[in-house]
């Protein structure tokens, strides 16, 4: 597998075992009684520290335990004029490239230096990452390809999901020299037994399940496989006839060869030529009662289709989700209002919005999951955390850490504003936004 080398990399490869442990100190615990001196034993955390120490900090009790991960890293634009700098000039981070790195970090590029903050702490993440847990990056062109790379190294290329686009800017940035670029990079990465719950059914795809039986709505799904492998070469296995009565309507899968006026159905493609099933001889015969003959208009033969139904064993389908995150509630504009009518006023630009992080949240599988954000910035995956939990009544807990100054007068203060709740949210709803486990404990 291909591998990313950059000046310093031989310094930070094997840091995070470097690391010393760190007993985190509680500072003081709020709930919806308001702050107090007294641990409140809430699952929630809110860590003011490095996250490198942090991270390190947490192995000893969640290693292998965190089921979902989402991280909002420094983009590396340069441009080191926000609350949260977007750069890797820090004097922190400076400090610790010289100290880790050496005086060969005087000459490193911008890009060097990102990488060489970004990898041990993606190898903590990586060890804190249970096997059926997943981890979201977002990031933008500037590392896009830098960060595929790195994490293809440290959680396996063959655990990468997707690189979806959010479209986090509708109009487009307008400063952009040639275009005006509307997506930010959501970087997916799974632990090995990961399964996906998808995402809840939008609307349009509703209208689909207009069909019905007596085991609910359906639609009909062609049974011949589609795109890529498609062809009989591909999977011989997969081509074989079905035998169909179009009197008695009897269908079935059984090679056994029946009567006279039993009609042959091969997966054929227009053009005539041989192509496959999605399913195998011995499922579709198992699930015969899920599939229906159709009569192809145009092209004067049968063909086989699966009645994919809208609930299934009591549970709604849930599809996958897209490559492409589009709506006004992921937009930055979204984030940056939602902070101000929780805040009063504009304390970050360009904030993730809760609803992203929320459909990150929908597709895990695991109920009252471990969330951990080890860039917190404005706190909005604790908000993201607490929101759904108020909708779904499940008991998600959450782990922040914060570097900057304001972890406490912004981060935290976001969360408390958050648990007592405020009026109103991102969509405008005149409510109020409460929180189900909502005790959080601030440590350092």
């Amino acid at each position: 597998m291909p591998e990313l080398n950059w000046v310093g990399k031989d310094k930070v490869i094997t840091h995070h075992l470097d690391v010393p442990y760190r007993v985190l100190e509680r500072q003081y615990s709020f709930d919806e009684t308001g702050q107090h001196s007294e641990d409140n034993g809430s699952e929630n955390m809110i860590i003011h520290g490095d996250n490198l120490e942090a991270l390190k900090a947490l192995l000893p009790r969640y290693e292998g335990r965190i089921d979902c991960i989402y991280i909002d890293p420094p983009y590396n634009t340069g441009n080191e004029g926000w609350v949260y700098s977007d750069a890797v000039n820090d004097p922190r981070i400076k400090k610790w490239l010289g100290q880790v790195v050496g005086k060969e970090s005087e000459d490193l590029s911008r890009h060097d230096k990102w990488l060489c903050m970004m990898y041990p702490r993606l190898r903590l993440l990586q060890r804190l990452l249970a096997p059926t847990g997943v981890i979201f990056i977002s990031i933008d062109d500037n590392e896009a390809a830098n960060l595929k790379l790195i994490c293809d190294e440290v959680f396996g290329s063959a655990c990468f999901v997707a690189d979806i686009a959010v479209v986090s800017n509708l109009k487009g940035r307008s400063n952009a020299k040639y275009i005006a670029t509307a997506h930010e990079h959501l970087m997916m990465y799974r632990g090995p037994d990961f399964v996906s719950n998808g995402v809840v059914m939008p609307d349009e795809y509703l209208k689909e399940y207009k069909l019905r039986d007596e085991l609910g709505g359906y639609r009909l799904q062609g049974l011949r496989k589609r795109g890529a492998a498609s062809r009989r070469e591909d999977a011989p296995n997969l081509f074989y006839p079905f035998s169909y009565n179009p009197v008695s309507g009897e269908l079935t899968a059984d090679p056994v060869s029946t009567g006279a006026d039993d009609i042959t159905i091969l997966p054929k493609f227009p053009d005539g030529s041989d192509g496959a099933w999605r399913w195998g001889r011995k499922t579709a015969q198992e699930r015969i009662n899920e599939l229906e003959v159709k009569l192809v208009k145009g092209r004067n033969e049968y063909d086989v289709y699966q009645k994919e139904y809208l609930n299934r064993n009591g549970e709604e389908r849930r599809p996958k989700p897209k490559s492409i995150w589009q709506g006004s509630e992921f937009s930055s504009e979204a984030g940056t209002l939602e902070l101000k009518k929780i805040m009063g006023k504009g304390v970050f630009e360009t904030p993730k919005s809760s609803a992203l992080i929320e459909y990150c949240l929908s597709q895990v599988s695991k109920p009252d999951c471990l969330v951990l954000d080890s860039f917190a910035g404005s706190g909005t995956t604790a908000h993201a955390v607490l929101k759904a939990n108020a909708v779904d009544g499940q008991n998600r807990s959450f782990i922040l850490v914060e570097l900057g100054d304001y972890a406490d007068t912004v981060t935290a203060e976001r969360v408390r504003r958050v648990i007592k709740g405020f009026k109103g949210t991102q969509t405008g709803e005149d409510r109020s936004v409460s929180a189900r486990g909502g005790g959080t404990r601030f440590m350092s």
